[in-house]
């Protein structure tokens, strides 16, 4: 697909306002610097309005041709220092033609005065994912408020418009990058994402137990990711005497799921990203919600095994693992779904939302 530019030279400046970006790891964070790199490909000058989510991090510069300006430390969660530094700062923020704010927070606690001041600049917003599971009544209505502060919307996971009921105006799971060559003689499984009792990382690491002392099979688990869960899990994993390695925060992760056989899912980039590399994915759900948000990797096209329990899990990492003929299907099925969900494709997204009527 070719990447278009628009000619109305008024559609060309844009102001992306997220609550992190590079050099911070994350999905969100890497959506938004692939997106950002495409857009400037195609001719759009990008300005980014984000946090200082560390210390001694410059207050302005440029990264990949995006003009990046920070909020100063630690004031991202104090509203009115933001909104006093925003302010303080707009001239060097206004001039956009279009604002696209990726969240709930950055659009009502930070980008807002602005908003209020140029209520004639379009803005539109990406809602990624849930903030907390269950959903909290307040996180409905704000999001719900900050629907209507925008005047479209991308969602990523056609969840959202059922658990906040609110209208997306564009549904998708997500993009990645083409997949480096793979890697022979493949072993073990691998677990992106974070380290947090809603992504299911605690029923993965049970399920390697049970594969061991129930089928007597050991599969060496490699798992890239913080969280509050981190030493919890690793007294988990040495009471049960199974192969757990905790690499921490892997900025290049890709390169260690090139290794494996077997990805076992967090959240939709990590599920793309392991597709594309032609692994089996495996992911649990333990409460509706998070049953939703996977399932919307079904209804996009992808294939994933979607599991309510740690023997869930053990029992289908056996069925995987006892039938190859299983896994090539899997694994053209994967990377075929994965080869269309291109970082240029989500570029062309957000120009069609911000050009289409």
């Amino acid at each position: 697909m070719q990447l278009r530019s628009v000619c109305l030279s008024e559609l060309k400046r844009v102001l992306m306002v997220v609550s992190r970006y590079s050099p911070a790891v994350g999905g969100i964070e890497k959506h938004l610097h692939r997106v950002n790199a495409y857009l400037s490909r195609a001719g759009y000058a990008i300005t980014v309005l984000t946090s200082s989510h560390e210390r001694d991090l410059r207050a302005h510069e440029k990264i990949d041709g995006v003009d990046v300006f920070r909020i100063p430390f630690g004031w991202e969660k104090n509203p009115p220092l933001v909104y006093g530094w925003i302010l303080k700062n707009r001239k060097r923020l206004q001039g956009c033609r279009v604002v696209h704010v990726h969240g709930t927070v950055p659009l009502m606690f930070w980008y807002l005065p602005l908003r209020l001041l140029n209520p004639v600049t379009p803005t539109f917003a990406t809602f990624h994912g849930f903030e907390r599971d269950p959903v909290p009544v307040l996180f409905r209505v704000l999001r719900k408020v900050a629907r209507r502060l925008v005047k479209k919307a991308m969602c990523i996971g056609r969840f959202i418009e059922r658990i906040y009921g609110i209208k997306c105006d564009h549904i998708t799971i997500g993009a990645v990058d083409s997949p480096p060559a793979h890697v022979d003689g493949r072993e073990g499984a691998v677990y992106v994402g974070r380290l947090e009792e809603d992504t299911g990382i605690r029923e993965h690491i049970i399920a390697m137990g049970l594969l061991k002392n129930k089928y007597g099979i050991e599969v060496p688990l490699t798992v890239c990711g913080s969280g509050s869960l981190k030493d919890e899990l690793s007294n988990l994993a040495s009471s049960k005497g199974i192969d757990v390695r905790f690499e921490g925060i892997v900025p290049n992760a890709v390169s260690v799921m090139n290794k494996k056989k077997l990805a076992l899912a967090a959240g939709y980039l990590s599920i793309l990203e392991a597709m594309s590399l032609g692994l089996p994915v495996i992911a649990v759900c333990k409460t509706p919600l998070k049953h939703q948000y996977l399932r919307g990797v079904l209804e996009a096209g992808g294939s994933i095994s979607i599991q309510t329990s740690a023997e869930g899990v053990a029992d289908e990492i056996m069925r995987i693992m006892k039938n190859p003929e299983l896994v090539r299907g899997l694994s053209e099925r994967g990377m075929q779904f994965a080869s269309r969900m291109t970082w240029k494709r989500m570029a062309q997204n957000y120009i069609h939302l911000w050009t289409e009527n």
